[in-house]
């Protein structure tokens, strides 16, 4: 009797281990205020992959501002039961005080988007060189993103009949991520010859696109080709140039749902995305970190491609639109848990495959 007890209890305890191990806790720092299109989405997915694997999601949010992000973040592991990881954006100008911080907790985190760049990077170096706990990032290409955008609203006022073209550049904060995408554009245009005429900064703000492009189209009259660095940006900037007489090209990133429709109707010429999954695809990664994959132990970064969309390539990419339910994508088909030697291939291509399985 007493030994079939100690079986029982022995049964009990591996069955208890397992439970624990897979009570996995992360925290979902949202940079932007609660709503806001983008941000939104990516939270939304992140949830859902969350739900897939049985992960609890915490989510806190920066409201856009570095001081408010690195508050809220040490509000919550004041008062907050330490998390397993942390997936979160460095804000520039407080990637270091961020990343002390969590290093301070001994917690394993994640960064999206690689924002930081210049002497801040110098002072933080890379994923585990100065931070052990900082286990990698979560990017893509923000450079030849803005590049290739640039590229095809270039190719696209070609194709309307300009022999000139007459650009001008919204971009969104002062810092790195914007930056290097408005980079991107203006290395594009330097190989065509082509200079730009003004960038402005707005803020991520449709309200404050449109109030600029508005100001800019009474100083640059032929402006032709209106490049963006987000696609709420560009609706502002479509809104504020329909009035003119030119016929202007507009282009902006993120995929908003919006945007599908304003392709459609020639409204707007392209945009590129892809990066709205970055949060679940971190939150795999880290799934499979805590079940023993190597990635993180050998890598520091987990690079993607972003995709443009035009009106040629549309009927490719409209399932985004429609995919209100993003349960129904299969996440843990991506995850690497189990498979050593692999490594993660993360592009809309998969997603698409994913749901019409």
């Amino acid at each position: 009797m007493i030994k079939k007890v100690l079986i029982g209890l022995v049964l009990w305890m591996v069955c208890f281990s397992v439970d624990a191990k897979q009570s996995l806790n992360v925290l979902f720092v949202n940079p932007s205020v609660p709503g806001e299109p983008f941000w939104q989405r990516v939270q939304g997915i992140t949830e859902a992959a969350a739900d897939q694997f049985d992960i609890r999601l915490d989510v806190i949010y920066g409201e856009g501002n570095r001081i408010i992000q690195l508050a809220e973040l040490k509000k919550y592991l004041s008062y907050r039961a330490t998390p397993d990881y942390v997936i979160l954006i460095n804000y520039p100008g407080g990637a270091e005080e961020s990343l002390k911080l969590l290093e301070k907790y001994g917690i394993n985190h994640i960064t999206l988007e690689e924002t930081i760049s210049g002497p801040e990077r110098l002072a933080i170096g890379n994923p585990k060189e100065h931070y052990k706990y900082w286990l990698g990032e979560v990017h893509h290409d923000n450079d030849q993103a803005g590049y290739d955008l640039a590229k095809k609203l270039y190719q696209q006022a070609k194709t309307n009949g300009h022999e000139t073209i007459y650009p001008i550049a919204i971009n969104g904060h002062y810092g790195t991520e914007s930056d290097i995408r408005s980079n991107g554009a203006k290395r594009f245009f330097d190989e065509v010859g082509v200079v730009v005429q003004q960038t402005v900064y707005a803020g991520w703000s449709k309200e404050q696109a449109f109030d600029k492009t508005k100001k800019l189209l009474h100083r640059y009259p032929e402006t032709n080709l209106i490049w963006c660095a987000s696609d709420l940006m560009a609706m502002g900037a479509i809104t504020a140039a329909a009035s003119s007489t030119s016929q202007i090209v507009f282009g902006g990133f993120d995929w908003l749902s919006d945007t599908f429709d304003l392709i459609e109707h020639n409204e707007m010429q392209a945009s590129v995305g892809g990066h709205f999954m970055m949060g679940a695809w971190a939150l795999i990664s880290v799934y499979d970190h805590y079940y023993g994959h190597p990635f993180w132990k050998d890598n520091t970064e987990l690079a993607f491609d972003l995709s443009v969309i035009t009106k040629e390539n549309l009927a490719d990419y409209y399932w985004i639109k429609s995919a209100k339910n993003w349960q129904s994508i299969d996440y843990k088909a991506m995850s690497l848990r189990g498979k050593p030697k692999e490594q993660y291939h993360f592009s809309p291509e998969l997603l698409r495959k994913s749901l019409q399985k």
